[in-house]
């Protein structure tokens, strides 16, 4: 085959999106199903820039750095949605929150504000909130599931196992799957979190995220996704008015590493009190976790894997893979 992508969220169904007239045999490999990861377990929140604010974003990358991120993800979300061709996915662009948890994230929130205003961003500030209104929301394992159902017949192969990747004297890569081995002429990893788990020198750390949902509740408790303390809490209503809390991993820092999805009562203590704050008053109904990938400088991994020959790597994208990750999948492409 032309081109193997090992990984079937987000990244790896945009990778199929941007292929589709780039190579002429293409094939994705899911060990699980489409959507089974992160990509699938996520709040659905369509954000522009990085985890961190504007304000601290500009003191880490720099004003120019900071400014084209957050201008990549404002494209990777038009991008995306337009690719999409107006599937069903529940995406409202209504807008995003980030509420500020204290004196500190308040003025670095203010500061953001002025320096987005500055650079040609639309954002307003009352004291308690920054307003992003160009940010949306939209079922992300739909995103998904969209995208993929644009790929030819026979394309996406789900319940494969990537064990082990090769590369030699050779152009091709020897892939070892389920214990059968097969070649391409250019791999992708769209693992994420997992790619460390395929090639060990690649620095992602596997953080798990948990959230919960509540049945639908009669109040409008929540009209923007909402994020708080610096990330580490988000909530958004659905339509149908089921609410979705999720995060205060900050709480368990060092315990909330690792491949084990299991929700914990600690963690899920947190997401109810916050559900009890907003006034709902319908019951949970699920509970969950996933893992994100992070790096050291909080972006995307992205671009050929070092004394690798024809395998790439798209991953890492530290909680903000559907803000990232459709248009972070053209660089490998345009690079091989």
């Amino acid at each position: 085959m032309d081109v193997l992508v090992v990984g079937g969220g987000i990244t790896g169904v945009s990778l199929l999106h941007q292929l589709r007239n780039r190579a002429n045999e293409i094939v994705l490999v899911e060990r699980a199903y489409i959507a089974a990861g992160a990509s699938g377990r996520n709040a659905g929140f369509l954000l522009a820039g990085v985890a961190d604010n504007y304000a601290k974003a500009v003191r880490t990358y720099g004003r120019t750095r900071a400014r084209d991120i957050w201008q990549m993800t404002l494209d990777n979300h038009d991008m995306m949605v337009e690719a999409i061709a107006g599937q069903p996915a529940g995406y409202r662009r209504l807008g995003s929150a980030t509420l500020a948890a204290g004196d500190e994230e308040a003025g670095e929130l203010e500061e953001s504000q002025q320096l987005l205003n500055e650079d040609g961003f639309k954002a307003k500030w009352d004291g308690h909130v920054l307003m992003n209104p160009r940010d949306g929301e939209a079922n992300p394992a739909a995103i998904v599931g969209a995208l993929a159902r644009q790929s030819p017949p026979g394309t996406i192969r789900e319940g494969v196992s990537v064990t082990a990747i090769e590369t030699g004297s050779g152009s091709d890569v020897l892939v070892h799957a389920d214990g059968a081995e097969c070649r391409a002429g250019c791999v992708i990893l769209a693992t994420n979190a997992y790619t460390p788990q395929l090639l060990a020198e690649i620095a992602i750390q596997p953080r798990r995220a948990q959230m919960l949902a509540s049945a639908p509740d009669a109040a409008r408790l929540s009209t923007v996704p909402t994020y708080s303390n610096f990330g580490y809490r988000y909530w958004r209503q659905l339509q149908t008015g089921e609410v979705l809390v999720g995060g205060w991993r900050d709480t368990a820092y060092n315990v909330e590493v690792g491949y084990d999805e299991r929700p914990t009562d600690g963690i899920q203590s947190h997401l109810d009190a916050q559900l009890k704050r907003m006034g709902a008053e319908a019951p949970v109904t699920h509970r969950w976790a996933g893992t994100m990938g992070f790096t050291e400088t909080g972006l995307p991994l992205v671009g050929p894997v070092a004394g690798m020959p024809n395998v790439y790597a798209c991953a890492g994208f530290n909680g903000h893979g559907m803000g990232f990750a459709f248009i972070s999948a053209k660089q490998p492409i345009d690079s091989m």
